[in-house]
């Protein structure tokens, strides 16, 4: 965990120090925001709608509608009381680290964007004895800001796929929606 914010802080630092005035202004964006975190697949069979948090680092260059995103998740899964449940229930606490390309469609007010990455996922289902697992996940999904001044809001939904062992219960799979405040 520990080398791979190493290596995205170094990756920033690039960014950022290859971003000149010749090249146009640096722009960048401090964010949070929640919503609903839905289970889909097999994930669904056993967990339903629980809920979800997201804090963002965004950064680009203002003439181009290219631009990195970090974000930091954590998302709550609630357990549900079907029949059918997984080995172990209880909700399904999942946080993450992530770092993701995003390319911005022109717009006035409004700018649709679609965003994709991956990267660590911490999960522990909520249950006596359980040990929490890190994995491997990757992100795409689209959304879109609305400026206010210099503040803007974003909605945006996000497919999440966390690669985990045949033998540890499987790929699971969840779509967050989530709505945030840009400042």
């Amino acid at each position: 965990m520990k080398q791979f914010l190493f290596v995205v802080l170094i990756f920033l630092s690039l960014l950022i120090g290859l971003s000149s005035p010749a090249r146009g202004q640096k722009t960048y964006a401090l964010g949070f925001g929640g919503g609903a975190a839905i289970p889909v697949g097999k994930l669904s069979d056993s967990q339903k709608t629980g809920y979800n948090a997201i804090a963002v680092l965004a950064i680009g260059v203002a003439e181009l509608p290219l631009g990195v995103r970090l974000d930091a998740i954590y998302n709550n899964i609630l357990h549900s009381n079907s029949l059918s449940s997984a080995p172990g229930g209880g909700d399904l606490r999942v946080s993450g680290v992530l770092g993701n390309l995003v390319f911005a469609f022109p717009g006035a007010n409004a700018k649709v964007y679609i965003i994709a990455g991956g990267g660590l996922y911490n999960s522990k289902a909520d249950i006596t004895g359980a040990k929490a697992q890190n994995n491997f996940g990757v992100n795409a999904g689209a959304g879109a800001t609305f400026g206010f001044g210099p503040f803007a809001t974003f909605l945006e939904s996000r497919y999440h796929s966390i690669s985990r062992s045949a033998s540890k219960g499987g790929v699971y799979q969840f779509v967050p929606i989530t709505l945030g405040l840009l400042f």
